[in-house]
């Protein structure tokens, strides 16, 4: 990440908790955020999508792309309200947006609701503003019918995000056992591609990709279920046809030996 787009992320993060500090307003980065986070709101994600920084229109690649990740999670935006904002020099503006959204909930497969307070980037360009909306996967699709079970324990596939570098899964655990077992999936885990190629766990201390009540092991608990996500490290930027996940070891109370629960491959949306 080059220094001037460094410190805008740093912008973007101090500005989350300092929604009410609003600087002097400039009229037009103003209605820019306005008609992005309406056309979010609207759902017409092709006019969102426009609205973009260049790098941000490459990070997505296409508007489709951009949209999935909105209807990877069933998002919707039913009122919204700029509430604060902070100048960010040569670099534009920082626009705090109160949203009132549903969403859906993977771990409990229902629908939730929340008000979130969410930070826009506003950069010059061109003699008007554009939009920076970082922090997102640039492709995310929601997995409907993925799951295996071994020795009881029942994981489902719920959603698969690709970011720069990495694969986030969304997985639930459920123990349909009356017994104990524990989940070490950073061990032996592995996802691979239609090229067969096999991508192994991130585990890092960067903030949010690394699961860290699976990376110190879970022990769960008869008719007990957990969400949560892995990030497997990936060097190429080809989207793959078809992935196919593999966790490992899992070790239920009182058996013989770890065993391995393998899903069945998935076709990854076009």
């Amino acid at each position: 990440m080059s220094r001037p787009l460094a410190a805008f992320a740093l912008t973007l993060l101090i500005v989350c908790g300092a929604a009410n500090g609003a600087t002097h307003e400039n009229t037009s980065a103003k209605t820019t955020v306005s008609d992005y986070v309406s056309a979010l709101s609207h759902e017409r994600y092709d006019a969102a999508y426009r609205l973009l920084v260049p790098s941000e229109r490459s990070y997505f690649r296409n508007a489709s792309n951009f949209a999935s990740i909105f209807t990877a999670d069933g998002v919707q935006i039913h009122r919204f309200r700029i509430v604060g904002s902070r100048d960010a020099g040569s670099l534009g503006s920082v626009w705090v947006v109160s949203e009132a959204i549903t969403f859906l909930d993977h771990a409990h497969q229902a629908s939730a609701s929340a008000t979130a307070k969410v930070p826009y980037g506003a950069v010059p360009s061109g003699g008007t503003y554009r939009i920076k909306d970082p922090f997102h996967p640039w492709k995310a699709f929601r997995v409907t019918d993925d799951q295996a079970t071994v020795n009881l324990l029942r994981v489902t596939l719920r959603k698969v995000s690709f970011f720069a570098g990495r694969i986030e899964v969304l997985v639930t655990f459920a123990n349909l056992s009356d017994r104990f077992v524990t989940l070490l999936p950073y061990g032996r885990s592995v996802l691979r591609d239609d090229l067969d190629r096999a991508l192994h766990p991130l585990a890092t201390k960067a903030l949010g990709l690394t699961d860290k009540t699976l990376y110190l092991g879970l022990r769960l608990a008869s008719s007990a279920q957990y969400t949560g996500a892995l990030n497997f490290a990936t060097a190429s930027k080809r989207v793959p046809r078809r992935l196919q996940l593999t966790l490992a070891p899992m070790l239920q109370d009182g058996a013989d030996a770890p065993f391995e629960v393998a899903l069945p491959a998935i076709d990854v949306p076009g």
